[in-house]
């Protein structure tokens, strides 16, 4: 979440323009072109990684550095957003994929486009019930949500989003969140990460209707803008933003029994990336450290909890929306110096 962040955080090389600030939470933007801001607050570049107050993974954990796996291609695809969009939100469907609200050049947005695959179309489709940015979605039984997320403040609501793109207000969090994550898990939505005030909550929330939540275990490390994945049951939490700066901690939820722990670290502190599960590994992608995009492309074993260099982007970027269909992950918009038009495809572990 943009300008209600208070600690710190990664800052862009460029600015975007924000969304317009208003006397109370949310609302229309003014007539006027808003004046250009900087995304976040704090300087690009740090003189070394920030320490964060997180436990010691165990010994058995390895991370092995610099080994590119020849399995992986990351190509830049043909498709392009419509719009230039970052925070995001992405959802998989028998036809394509559907892209909902985020961030924009000209400011947060309630717009919900459709991408055909392999080729496209991308075509606009509807409108969210409320713009936001840095939420979190998840298909439901079925059905699309929305959690959380804002524009100046952070929400609460819930919306879910209508096959033809309409969204509507269907249920709140039990207090506003943004810059969280959501995952499914059985028959349950797992929302993590994130907080409001620019403070992480780390509270794990459970819901099967996106209207009653509970809570299912407390993060080691409270963290906002994490990358977020869950494979066989458990719901793994990588890097993120702290109180102290980017986190390097691999945490892991076990929904059923109702703990969370650390179980290993990244090469190098990471907030701002997206996590995809593709082929039974988890694959992290971009990113920020220090306050300066990232290329890479990591892999973890969620068995070893090995962390392997895979691959590079086609360009530094954060904060893309990230969605697997068929197999293959897709990375949509995200931002460096700006909000990006680009669709990035993952395939090969």
């Amino acid at each position: 979440m943009i300008p209600h962040a208070t600690g710190r955080a990664p800052r862009l090389v460029g600015s975007i323009v924000c969304a317009v600030a208003l006397a109370a939470g949310c609302g229309s933007a003014p007539a006027t072109t808003p004046t250009m801001v900087p995304l976040v607050q704090v300087p690009a570049v740090a003189t070394a990684p920030p320490v964060e107050p997180t436990p010691t993974p165990p010994a058995t954990v390895t991370t092995a550095q610099g080994a590119v796996s020849p399995r992986l291609v990351v190509s830049l695809s043909r498709l392009r957003l419509a719009t230039p969009t970052t925070r995001g939100v992405a959802f998989a469907t028998s036809k394509g994929i559907l892209l909902a609200g985020g961030l924009t050049a000209s400011g947060t947005t309630d717009a919900v486009s459709r991408i055909s695959l392999p080729s496209g179309p991308v075509v606009a489709l509807g409108r969210l019930a409320r713009p936001v940015h840095d939420a979190a979605g998840v298909t439901l039984g079925g059905s699309m949500f929305v959690f959380g997320g804002g524009v100046t403040t952070q929400d609460a609501w819930v919306q879910r989003v209508a096959g033809h793109g309409s969204g509507s207000i269907t249920g709140r969090l039990p207090v506003r969140r943004a810059d969280l994550s959501a995952v499914i898990v059985g028959s349950e939505a797992i929302v993590v990460g994130g907080g409001a005030g620019g403070r992480a909550d780390p509270r794990v929330l459970a819901t099967t209707d996106g209207r009653h939540f509970r809570v299912v275990a407390r993060l080691p490390v409270a963290v906002r803008y994490a990358a977020v994945t869950a494979v066989a049951g458990l719901v793994f939490v990588i890097g993120g933003a702290t109180s102290a700066g980017d986190a390097g901690t691999i945490q892991v939820v076990d929904v059923a029994a109702g703990t969370a722990r650390v179980v290993g670290r990244l090469p190098v502190p990471t907030s701002h990336a997206t996590a995809l599960t593709i082929g039974g590994s988890i694959v992290v992608a971009g990113g920020r450290h220090a306050g300066r995009a990232l290329d890479s492309v990591i892999a973890i074993d969620p068995t070893t909890y090995a962390v392997r260099l895979a691959g590079r982007l086609p360009r530094a970027a954060s904060d893309a929306a990230g969605v697997v269909v068929g197999g293959v992950g897709y990375l949509l918009g995200g931002e460096s110096a700006h909000p990006l038009a680009t669709v990035v495809t993952i395939t090969g572990l």
